[in-house]
């Protein structure tokens, strides 16, 4: 399923780990290093976790994001 899915109010609150999905983002995104594509999702950005050996694009991470 190819849906994006806002998580800033879950960020602005950060009282746990948040798991998200490739295509996921929000208002504090912010550009992975060495990123060639500037999108606007969790896969590009530089706060996301993934196992970046794993092709798999429905993998799901973690936010790293703090205040």
């Amino acid at each position: 399923m190819d849906v994006l899915t806002d998580r800033t109010p879950e960020l602005e609150q950060k009282l746990k780990a948040i798991y998200i999905d490739v295509r996921d983002g929000c208002s504090f995104w912010k550009e992975r290093d060495g990123c060639l594509v500037h999108i606007r999702q969790c896969w590009y950005c530089a706060y996301s976790q993934f196992d970046w050996d794993n092709p798999d694009i429905n993998q799901r991470g973690l936010c790293k994001f703090k205040r």
